[in-house]
């Protein structure tokens, strides 16, 4: 009987034998965890280094900041309490109050550290008497000084006459502490603001006051940034904006950031750390990988038949276990093909074992051309050959026999000579017969020998009525977790 069935070459590969994939299994369960594990303590490590550095950053940014702001108010604090000490004597308030002597102020109301800016404002805001840098000079402070002055002095008016108020206020791009307060006897203190006499005293604050705040402060490198320069936040800066929100500038400074010291001491050695762990990793993948392939080689030499590369018994037991394995249900089906060379005695006798080793490698290769690629064939030993294909279907199961019968009996070349083989079949379908895979090859195993008994080159389905001369010890299953 003739078959169209179609050729296909038989694959062994890891998806075919779970137990030829060793090396992969060793990597997932040992090499991959353990390097992962080493992996997240590195990460975990830099990450910490790193997450403790930018806290350490932060932290010493806002105690700067802090510092800054209060070395602004103790400048501030200091101002006030100046201006409060001149302008709350009686004999200030007699000079400026009851009878106005310009002379008087100018000689008796000077403090060089502060004295920037001074002005005598009345109750209607002009300006009585003004000194600016040391030198009397006859300008209204609201025309020397921008609008954010008339914000301050309307903030103090709501007051009482002995408060004083303090702001930064930029003077042609410099930045001066202002500090306001009343003129009055020292009995007039808690009276109200509006309508009293004025006095201002404004500071600049110029490289000089800069640099003591700096060194007194820790903030090195302190300047001032005015508005139309760099505004953006960041680390060492501090914005001053005013309290009506007309003023941008910021106090800058080059930040001490412990952070950055911490990684410098301790980066370089994380970073031989994930260098060496780097360098281990490949050492071990490699040594890794060569064990794992020695080990493979190994395996499939034990699994496999040295001579043809077919899989031998252990694997084919193996391979038939999971195949007709009762929990696949319906897919547990199975044709058993038991094949037995014919003549191939007289082949060894005549041409050599050469030739008849020949003629097992030529038979092998056939079937592998002839076998699809969720088929088995192996070699039992000598001129036995087991196929297994996963159906049910005994017309399927004897095209598909008739069809190896065809493929295997024509002439095998070896050193220019035809060698001639033929080939019985016995054939045991499952589970017409059964799952249990030590009884399914004795069954192909009776029909094999029905075959022969027939007159050879035949194809026999196994019945009930056959019997097997094998002996019953042969075939042995062998758990797959041995294999």
């Amino acid at each position: 009987m003739e078959s169209k069935i179609p050729v296909m070459r038989l694959h062994f590969g890891v998806q075919m034998n779970p137990t030829t994939s060793l090396d992969r299994r060793f990597f997932l369960r040992v090499i991959l965890p353990m390097f992962g594990l080493i992996a997240l303590l590195l990460v975990g490590a830099i990450a910490g280094v790193l997450m403790l550095s930018s806290k350490q950053n932060h932290l010493s940014i806002e105690f700067q900041q802090r510092t800054a702001k209060n070395a602004l108010r103790h400048f501030a604090d200091e101002l006030a309490s100046a201006a409060v000490g001149m302008a709350g004597r009686d004999e200030t308030a007699a000079h400026v109050i009851e009878a106005f002597d310009a002379e008087w102020l100018a000689s008796h109301l000077q403090v060089e550290k502060f004295d920037s800016f001074f002005f005598i404002l009345g109750p209607d805001d002009r300006t009585l008497f003004s000194r600016i840098d040391g030198r009397l000079v006859f300008k209204e402070a609201r025309g020397v000084l921008p609008s954010t002055f008339s914000q301050m002095i309307a903030r103090w008016r709501a007051g009482r006459i002995s408060d004083a108020v303090t702001q930064l206020i930029a003077v042609d791009g410099t930045p001066v502490l202002f500090a306001v307060t009343g003129i009055h006897a020292i009995a007039d203190r808690e009276t109200s603001a509006d309508g009293g006499y004025i006095l201002v005293v404004g500071r600049r604050v110029d490289r000089t006051s800069l640099k003591f705040i700096s060194e007194t402060f820790m903030l090195p490198n302190l300047s001032y940034e005015p508005v139309f320069g760099q505004t953006t936040e960041g680390p060492g800066r501090l914005r001053l904006m005013s309290e009506d929100g007309t003023m941008g500038d910021a106090l800058v400074w080059d930040p001490i950031l412990p952070g950055d010291e911490i990684i410098k001491a301790i980066g370089p050695g994380l970073v031989l750390v994930f260098a060496a762990y780097l360098v281990l990793t490949v050492v071990v993948l490699t040594f890794a990988r060569r064990a794992a392939r020695l080990i493979n080689v190994s395996e499939e030499k034990a699994l496999h038949d040295p001579l043809t590369g077919l899989p031998n018994r252990l694997l084919l037991l193996d391979r038939m276990k999971h195949l007709l394995d009762p929990k696949r249900g319906e897919d547990a089906k199975a044709a058993v093909f038991y094949l037995d060379l014919d003549g191939f005695k007289e082949v060894n006798d005549t041409a050599g074992h050469a030739a008849g080793d020949a003629v097992l490698v030529g038979v092998a290769r056939r079937l592998r051309e002839f076998c699809r690629d969720e088929d088995t064939v192996a070699r039992l030993g000598g001129d036995e050959f087991v196929m297994v294909i996963p159906t049910d279907d005994r017309r399927v199961a004897a095209a598909r026999a008739e069809a190896v019968l065809a493929a295997l009996s024509s002439p095998y070349h070896h050193n220019g000579r035809l060698l001639k083989v033929g080939v019985s079949i016995g054939v045991a379908m499952a589970p017409e017969y059964g799952l249990d895979v030590t009884a399914l090859l004795h069954k192909a195993d009776a029909a094999l020998y029905a075959a022969k008994q027939s007159g050879k080159g035949l194809v026999r389905f196994y019945r009930k009525s056959m019997r097997s001369d094998r002996a019953d010890n042969e075939w042995v299953i062998v758990p797959a977790a041995a294999i």
